[in-house]
């Protein structure tokens, strides 16, 4: 509800109005009229959640600029009131002027991202003791193969394991067995002079450029 209004100048029955007290008030209840427009003048809690009818508050019927960071109490925007996919754009949140962005989980962009500085990335590595098929949760990881004896690193079919076009995957030889590149059914490996790795801790990029096509950029031996 809206606060007390109390008029300026009152008039006895029968006195004399003077024309600038009469003014006044004119002036001060348009003043109190045009702040409730505003959102000012109203007891603080009057209009509680409950009061507000779902979707009753729009984007259109809201002044430009009028919420604000100020107006918004701690902890009242949850996840559970936001809508399950929130898209931010540039108009949204204006251009990000801090000096770093952590992230805890994965940044995907359909576009070109651009930034200029210096990106920091720490590369989960998964570390396996044989022969070994690359998965789906692969994906920019580092796989390591560890074993003393000769072993294979094999890309499957997209019919079983469908790596997205442009997928990098960085593979190390850390034992002594040397680690052969192995194309699955259906799959082509491009790379020169061959698909073994050289040597222990020797390292090999794995390249996906088309459907079931791979290049080997790396320390490689035929």
């Amino acid at each position: 509800m809206p606060t007390v209004f109390t008029i300026p100048n009152t008039f006895a029955n029968g006195g004399i109005v003077l024309a600038e007290e009469h003014n006044e008030n004119w002036e001060d209840a348009k003043d109190y009229f045009d702040a409730l427009s505003s959102g000012a003048n109203f007891v603080a809690g009057a209009i509680n959640t409950e009061d507000i009818a779902d979707a009753a508050i729009t984007t259109a019927k809201l002044a430009t600029d009028s919420v604000t960071t100020a107006k918004i109490t701690d902890a009242n925007v949850t996840t559970a009131k936001l809508a399950s996919s929130l898209t931010l754009t540039t108009p949204n949140i204006g251009v990000a002027t801090g000096t770093s962005l952590a992230l805890s989980g994965a940044l995907t962009s359909s576009t070109t991202i651009t930034a200029t500085g210096n990106i920091i990335g720490h590369i989960a590595t998964n570390a396996v003791g044989a022969s070994y098929t690359l998965l789906a949760a692969d994906d920019g990881k580092i796989v390591e193969i560890n074993n003393a004896a000769a072993n294979t690193l094999t890309v499957s079919p997209d019919s079983t394991t469908d790596f997205t076009v442009g997928t990098q995957i960085l593979v190390i030889q850390t034992g002594a067995g040397q680690t052969t590149l192995t194309a699955g059914a259906g799959v082509t490996i491009n790379a020169t002079p061959g698909l073994k790795l050289r040597a222990q801790y020797s390292s090999a990029t794995l390249i996906k450029r088309a459907a079931n096509t791979w290049i080997a950029l790396g320390d490689l031996a035929s």
